[in-house]
């Protein structure tokens, strides 16, 4: 029985681990890559790839709102700033939420496996997919997620460039330098997170 699990997940992991080998483009902000050109930070596979709120946690204003008095922001401003905060919350929601389900699709099968299905967001239905080889059509449609996933990724990246725009519109032009600095420190946060700009 043991042997007989130990060859349905080595079954599983085989997939998985070829797809891995194949890498991906160079320049993809995916793509981990580490040594003499720097250290690096894109997530090599859904399961690490970064969740919603870990891109929901870089909203621009926010930063601004809560780094103020380094800024030097006066009450009038933050109170602007609060009123972005919340139009790029709602604005960024149905994107988080497509982001979530492409991201769930992505995981490896083999990933969840290892995982012992216990990972939050993953149901029943999860664990039996995982507890097989995946088929053919799994191995696509798990391989499709993650591509539309890194394209998803890039976009966040756009949408984060607006909403910093967005933000600073609302900071007089005495304080903008040190807002400036402040986003431009969270995009290094972003990278973190994604890799950098290709």
């Amino acid at each position: 029985m043991r042997t007989r699990f130990f060859a349905v997940v080595m079954a599983a992991c085989i997939p998985v681990a070829a797809f891995a080998q194949k890498g991906a483009p160079r320049g993809d902000p995916t793509t981990a890559s580490s040594g003499a050109n720097g250290p690096t930070a894109a997530p090599s596979s859904a399961a690490k790839a970064p969740t919603s709120r870990d891109f929901a946690d870089l909203n621009p204003a926010s930063l601004l709102i809560s780094k103020r008095k380094k800024a030097s922001l006066a009450d009038s401003t933050v109170a602007q700033l609060k009123a972005i905060e919340k139009k790029i919350n709602e604005r960024n929601a149905p994107f988080f939420a497509t982001y979530d389900s492409v991201r769930k699709l992505a995981v490896p099968i083999a990933s969840v496996s290892s995982m012992g299905g216990s990972t939050p967001g993953f149901n029943d239905a999860d664990k039996t997919r995982a507890a097989a080889a995946p088929s053919a059509a799994e191995t696509a449609q798990s391989q499709a997620s993650m591509r539309d996933l890194k394209g998803l990724m890039a976009a966040y990246r756009d949408r984060r460039g607006a909403d910093a725009v967005e933000a600073l519109m609302v900071v007089p032009d005495a304080q903008k330098k040190a807002a400036t600095d402040l986003l431009t420190q969270q995009d290094g946060d972003l990278d973190k997170l994604i890799g950098p700009r290709p």
